[in-house]
């Protein structure tokens, strides 16, 4: 995919405004009939017989009953279609195309049908402004709809040239250098005032830097089988020959304090504009709702908004700069198969900040790229967090960040230990024969990497996470209470018992 800057001119702007405008009053209208139909599904004769009487050991006559009750009421992405073409027929065809419509019909289609198959709780009905607005509009080939010809985005008589000088870039020069499936309108605002982008979906491969000097590529791909174990706020990676562990987006969580002193900033006016939405003791009361607005708090939102997408292309970036990383020393990856909506739930706000899914997102298309992959395997088959090289499993909680083995055949930090193991899964299954035998030469790497993580404090000046453990040879940076997992002869750090994190002095918010 190659993203292209466009010169657009202000009456342009107000045409593609009102198109995408219709598009969401469209979009909205197709969602609203779906999901009317899928009430009517839940409430029909056969979709109830079906889910009472057919067990799910019979999956294929169960999904045939179910596929003939979408029939019936019209639950399918065809019938949808055809209701998309009747109301297309009216004034919204003016300015939507047919194709754009059809690829809003798939994505309302799309939204419903995760509901009904349980993988969403709620679908989101598209806002004028704000999140949930719609920030693209895509077609199905680069022949009708939205169309790029000699270097400018065609769509109807609107024609929306690149910005001069946008194809000495390698990257995009490379991208128009292919030939591209299809094109992607997207609207973003940029300082308070909206651009527009092309995204080429390009066939081929992504661009891959050279030096200059040498004339091979700058980040070549390595050999090793790398394993992974991914937590909220920190990764462990162990490979062959290297092993890092390190904290997700570490730089990200300062461009983060200026934006949490903005909500509080933004609260506080949005109460002082509407003191009859809350009570004396500050709590929101039900059924009223904030409506006024003053020109502080419109520019603090402004302000709000920058700063998310620059947190948000930030954090992208960092994430596809350790990808990168990784890949330099294999391009095949083993982790756990894990669910991240649970930890939507537990941790929240880490979650939000340092976005590990979108870090797999990336690393595995990265991969699959360079001809690799990323393997995830299921943890209760595996259960990495509680082997041990003796054989057997020691369950733990989850405050217990250090592995001891009650015989002494390893202690080691526990977010390394399972990246370690990761590496040597075969067939969802750990040969632990195999991983006894590596461990030898594997040991000193990880100690290398435990206390590199452990005794090095980061540039932020911030406190390393508790979850690293402390290093048997060095002073504790968090504090935790994992040194109580370590061997007696290794508690010695000169460290107070009970003494806990200590606040960030460098950050003055």
């Amino acid at each position: 995919m190659c993203e292209i800057p466009l010169r657009v001119t202000r009456a342009q702007a107000r045409v593609l405004g009102t198109r995408f405008e219709v598009a969401r009053q469209f979009y909205n209208a197709l969602l609203g009939e779906t999901l009317l139909r899928l009430g009517w599904l839940r409430q029909s004769t056969a979709y109830r017989a079906a889910r009472r009487d057919i067990p799910r050991t019979r999956p294929t006559e169960r999904a045939h009953a179910f596929l003939m009750a979408r029939r019936t009421v019209g639950f399918t992405e065809g019938a949808l279609s055809q209701y998309a073409t009747r109301i297309h027929h009216t004034w919204i065809g003016d300015h939507v195309d047919a194709v754009i419509g059809q690829t809003l019909t798939k994505r309302a289609f799309q939204a419903a049908n995760r509901l009904a198959v349980g993988q969403a709780k709620k679908v989101r009905f598209k806002g004028r402004r704000g999140f949930h607005q719609i920030g693209s509009l895509e077609g199905k080939s680069n022949q009708a709809g939205l169309r790029w010809r000699e270097n400018a985005l065609h769509w109807g008589r609107v024609v929306l040239p690149m910005t001069p000088g946008a194809d000495r870039d390698p990257v995009i020069a490379w991208g128009l250098a292919h030939r591209v499936k299809y094109v992607r309108l997207v609207r973003r605002t940029v300082r308070g005032r909206l651009r527009w982008y092309a995204q080429l979906v390009c066939e081929g491969l992504p661009h891959r830097k050279l030096d200059p000097k040498t004339g091979a590529f700058r980040h070549p791909y390595g050999t090793e089988v790398q394993g992974l174990d991914i937590a909220p706020s920190t990764i462990a990676v162990v490979g062959e020959t290297t092993a890092r562990l390190e904290v997700f987006a570490a730089e990200v969580v300062q461009d983060h304090a200026a934006i949490r002193q903005l909500q509080r900033h933004l609260d506080r006016q949005r109460r002082a504009n509407n003191p009859d939405c809350y009570d004396d003791q500050g709590r929101a009361i039900r059924g009223k709702h904030p409506t006024k607005t003053s020109r502080r708090q419109v520019q603090t939102a402004l302000r709000l908004a920058e700063g998310s997408r620059r947190e948000a292309a930030h954090r992208k970036g960092l994430h596809g700069r350790l990808a990168n990383q990784l890949l330099r020393r294999g391009i095949v990856f083993q982790t756990e198969r894990l669910s991240y909506r649970a930890w939507q739930k537990l941790f929240g706000r880490s979650i939000g900040i340092r976005a590990p899914k979108q870090f797999l997102t990336i690393l595995t298309r990265k991969a699959e790229s360079a001809g690799g992959q990323v393997i995830e395997f299921r943890t209760r088959t595996t259960a990495l967090s509680q082997r041990c090289l003796c054989g057997d499993k020691h369950p733990k909680r989850l405050a217990e960040r250090v592995h001891t083995c009650p015989h002494g055949t390893v202690t080691m930090q526990r977010d390394l230990f399972s990246a370690y193991l990761a590496r040597l899964v075969e067939d969802e299954a750990l040969p632990i024969a195999a991983a006894r035998a590596s461990w030898p030469g594997a040991e000193p790497l990880l100690r290398t990497a435990w206390e590199r993580a452990t005794t090095n404090p980061p540039a932020s000046g911030r406190p390393m996470p508790s979850s690293f453990g402390r290093y048997p040879g060095g002073s504790s940076q968090s504090g935790s209470s994992e040194k109580e997992n370590l061997l007696k002869s290794e508690k010695s750090d000169g460290v107070p018992q009970g003494r806990g994190r200590q606040k960030d002095a460098s950050i003055g918010f």
